[in-house]
């Protein structure tokens, strides 16, 4: 009798315990699998969070070049920027791409991560106090002020190529303050220890940044540094040099 029930106490103590190791087996089998598909679900919301802000910033980075594509034909480049004395064929085409390039933001911004987001929120606040009349500011302070929004403009472009992996993401600098009296253009020849990029370089260069079209019907893409590559012929029902 003894045997018997040490047999049948046995055979419990041994299903318990084979019943517990399974179940602590199927437990890890069932852990590894959620942390796995945890895992692939987070990687694919990177994917997709990453392609999404490639989009917005492929998008952005041309609305940017048409916001800074103008007529060869105009020589106050200022008046294409800020408001100070122009026909107003320049002051209607400078409202036309400044709402564009806002509409644009509106549209894509969001998908930007944080700190470009904030970039690009002061660059729209830039373009904003730049569109306004302000009749107490000086012609000098407005073109000093149209110099300030191209060379951001350019820190702007660069973080955005950043994105997708063309460059390496700029530094944060402060955007330029337009409350400051000082002539010098934002971006152009800083002091050592100024919390502003070094965009000497590209000051002096053409700065035409988009796509420009010729009477001959002839599409180029400009860049900082002149022609970038030759683009297909288009019809010639668009007027010369818009974009």
């Amino acid at each position: 009798m003894t045997e018997l029930l040490a047999a049948f106490l046995g055979a419990i103590v041994g299903g318990v315990l084979s019943a517990w190791v399974g179940s602590r087996q199927t437990a890890k089998v069932l852990n590894h699998e959620t942390k796995l598909a945890a895992t692939e679900r987070q990687e694919a919301q990177r994917v997709d969070e990453n392609r999404r802000r490639s989009f917005a910033a492929d998008h952005l980075i041309a609305a940017l070049a048409n916001f800074t594509t103008i007529s060869r034909d105009n020589r106050d480049r200022s008046a294409n920027f800020v408001r100070v004395p122009a026909t107003a064929d320049v002051h209607l085409e400078r409202n036309v791409r400044a709402s564009t390039l806002l509409q644009a933001g509106s549209s894509q911004a969001h998908a930007l991560q944080t700190e470009l987001r904030e970039r690009w929120d002061a660059l729209t606040w830039m373009v904003r106090f730049n569109q306004s009349a302000q009749p107490e500011r000086s012609e000098d302070l407005r073109r000093r002020d149209a110099s300030d929004l191209l060379n951001y403009v350019e820190y702007v472009r660069r973080s955005l190529c950043a994105v997708s992996g063309d460059y390496p993401m700029p530094r944060h600098f402060s955007a330029p303050d337009s409350r400051r009296e000082e002539l010098r253009p934002w971006g152009f020849k800083p002091d050592e220890g100024c919390n502003e990029p070094d965009l000497t370089e590209w000051h002096f260069s053409s700065r035409l940044m988009g796509k420009v079209s010729f009477t001959s019907g002839e599409v180029r893409w400009y860049g900082p540094n002149g022609l970038v590559v030759d683009l297909p012929h288009e019809p010639t029902d668009a007027s010369p040099s818009d974009a």
